[in-house]
This record gives C-alpha cells, sequence and structure tokens, in this order.
C-alpha cells in the first residue's frame, strides 16, 4: 500500500504544544489589547457622545465627569427658592410698614415747603425784577413743592428697602446652607411638612426671647432719652403706633443684614478655618457681629447729628441686642424665631419708651 502523504502546516502554523506534553500557552497579552482596541475602534459612537479628552466617547454610558461646584443654591423648584420668597415678603410687608411715619414725615416737609414757596418766589422775583431776565435765571427759580403720595414712598422708599433686603437675603441664604444655622419652619412648611405642634414651639420660644429683647433699648431710653433714630420732641408729636410699625421694619432690615447675613457668613469662615483659630465658630462670629452692627449704628446715629456719648449708648444696647441676642436665637433654634423675637421686642419698645418719653 501506498504511503499517505502528511499535510504540510500553512506557514506561520505554531506547533501545538500539547504535542510536546507541556500546558497549553495563553496568547501575549499584546496581541489580546490590540484586538480588543481593533474592535472598539470599529464599533459606531452613539449619536450624541462626543469624544473626552483621551479620546474615548463621552455620551450616555460613559462616567460623568466631575462638575465644580456652584455658588447658588436658589434655583426654580428648590427648597431654598421657597425659603427665599418667605424671606421676600417678609422684607416687603416691613417695608411696607414704614409707611404710615414716612408719609407723615414727608407731609410735614411738603407743609413746610408750601408754606416758604411764596416768600422764595418773591425773593426770585426782587432779584430779577424783568421778565426777560427771569427767563434767563429760569433755572434758578424755585419749584413749586409737589404733595407726597404711595407711589412717591413705594418707588423711593419701600423699594430700595426690598431690594436691599433681597439682595442681603440672596447672600445670606446661599452661605447658611453651607454651616449647621437653620430655618426650620421656613423648611417644614415649603415641603408642607409643618404642624400645629411646630408653631406653638415658635411662639413658646419667640415670646420670651422678644421681652428679653426689650429690656436693652429701654435700659437706652432710660439713659440717654433715644435709640439714635428718633429724638424727644420727633417720638413726642408721633403716634406711637406709627413709631411701632417703623421699629419693626427697623428691626427686620437691621436682622436681615447683621443676624442674618454678617452672623452666617463669620460662622462659616470661623468654621473653615477653625483649626487656625482654635476658638468656637459660633461664640466668635457673635462677638465680631456684634462688633461690626455696633459700629455701623454709631456711624450711622453720629452722622445724623446725635452727640457722641448718645450715639455709644444706643448703639451698644441695639448691637447687644440684635446681633447678640437674636443671633444668638437664630444659632439655637432658627432664623423665623429670631425674626419674631426682634418684631415683638421693637413692636412693643415704643409703648414702653412713651411712659419714659413725657
Amino acid at each position: 500500500m501506498a504511503k499517505k502523504k502528511k499535510k504540510k502546516p500553512p506557514a506561520g502554523a505554531r506547533k501545538p504544544s500539547y504535542a510536546k506534553g507541556k500546558k497549553v500557552e495563553p496568547e501575549p497579552a499584546k496581541t489580546v489589547k490590540r484586538a480588543s482596541a481593533a474592535a472598539a475602534a470599529k464599533q459606531p459612537q452613539k449619536a450624541g457622545a462626543k469624544p473626552g479628552p483621551t479620546g474615548k466617547p463621552s455620551g450616555k454610558g460613559a462616567e460623568p465627569e466631575p462638575q465644580p461646584a456652584q455658588f447658588n443654591l436658589i434655583k426654580r423648584g428648590t427648597l431654598e427658592m421657597k425659603v427665599f420668597l418667605a424671606l421676600l415678603v417678609i422684607i416687603a410687608i416691613a417695608a411696607l410698614f414704614q409707611y404710615p411715619l414716612a408719609i407723615q414725615d414727608a407731609n410735614t416737609s411738603y407743609n413746610q415747603l408750601k408754606k416758604d414757596y411764596p416768600a422764595a418766589v418773591q425773593k426770585f422775583e426782587k432779584k430779577y425784577p424783568s421778565a426777560a431776565e427771569q427767563k434767563k435765571h429760569a433755572s434758578e427759580k424755585p419749584v413749586a413743592p409737589k404733595k407726597p403720595t404711595f407711589g412717591d414712598f413705594l418707588l423711593y422708599q419701600a423699594l430700595f428697602l426690598v431690594a436691599q433686603g433681597a439682595i442681603f437675603s440672596f447672600i445670606a441664604l446661599n452661605i447658611q446652607r453651607r454651616t449647621d444655622l437653620k430655618t426650620p419652619i421656613f423648611d417644614k412648611v415649603g415641603l408642607k411638612e409643618a404642624t400645629g405642634a411646630d408653631f406653638v414651639d415658635l411662639v413658646k420660644w419667640a415670646v420670651p426671647f422678644g421681652i428679653i429683647a426689650l429690656i436693652p433699648p429701654v435700659i437706652s431710653t432710660l439713659i440717654g432719652k433715644s435709640l439714635g433714630f428718633i429724638k424727644s420732641s420727633d417720638f413726642k408729636k408721633t403716634p406711637t403706633w406709627k413709631l411701632s410699625l417703623s421699629y419693626i421694619n427697623i428691626v427686620i432690615n437691621n436682622e436681615i443684614l447683621f443676624t442674618f447675613l454678617v452672623f452666617t457668613a463669620l460662622v462659616w469662615i470661623f468654621t473653615k478655618y477653625n483649626e487656625k483659630t482654635k476658638l468656637e465658630p459660633h461664640w466668635l462670629a457673635l462677638a465680631a457681629a456684634t462688633l461690626l452692627q455696633f459700629g455701623y449704628i454709631y456711624w450711622i446715629s453720629h452722622g445724623a447729628g446725635e452727640k457722641p456719648v448718645t450715639a455709644i449708648i444706643g448703639a451698644v444696647f441695639l448691637a447687644i441686642t440684635i446681633a447678640t441676642l437674636l443671633g444668638y436665637l437664630y444659632w439655637r433654634k432658627g432664623l423665623e424665631y429670631s425674626l419674631l423675637a426682634g418684631v415683638i421686642g421693637f413692636g412693643l419698645y415704643p409703648f414702653v419708651a412713651r411712659l419714659i418719653i413725657k
């Protein structure tokens, strides 16, 4: 019989290892990687996928790249937006509380200008007797006073107060969400989780703190007969209820600025650098906020014509009340507690001061 010819192995074929009794060796790693890379390159990319910095597609299914943290947390549909809107409502109502006293002061000024207007016109006509001279110097002619209206108040006073409070609240709320300070009642109302017990707790804390907040201004009045915002003569001519509404507006604006914004920002800063300061950040923030408010009120009072001693007395007691006492309540319970306590204390103050200033 003719012998069968053995088939020649194809060129480049490796000799099987099992023929020698050895284990089968896997293909080299480089070959596997090249094969998988080539297969991935042949696969079409999904629509919308863009190559990343390494050349790999970044789309649905790709790992998201870390995004930088944004400062603003107050966005449409968020709880922070609901809290911010609640604060705007409070600021707007407080600004309207200023109207009765503001329109009274404006009318007083108007009546005085109206009384002085004829004499001012006569003086102008005496200085420029001829019609040609009066026409030439028309810019110097006294303008007839305009009777103040509610629209003027909204445009020139209330709008400014609301815009200022909105800016302060926007910044303060964004910082607050990065601290342990809170707005518990606003949060629960926004989440529709508030109960009657929450409002009972709010009143239970705000009323006694409001009474305590009344004490420093009363002491200031006993010593200096003024808080830096009023003078005794003006105080006697003004109805008490108008002063009460005005003082509610004053305390809300000062709390938004110093209790909410300044104190919150200081807590965040001192907490961030607590390892360097080695001091409790909240107490340190209370002390710093009190000093800042003292300087601010003294500067305003002294600039308004108050004597230095009277301005110092008013600034000390107001700073202790708003920055220290109401700031402490804000820290321990929440901003709503502090705002309500301030409204109670400063709303009652003119009625008590009426018994002192006679």
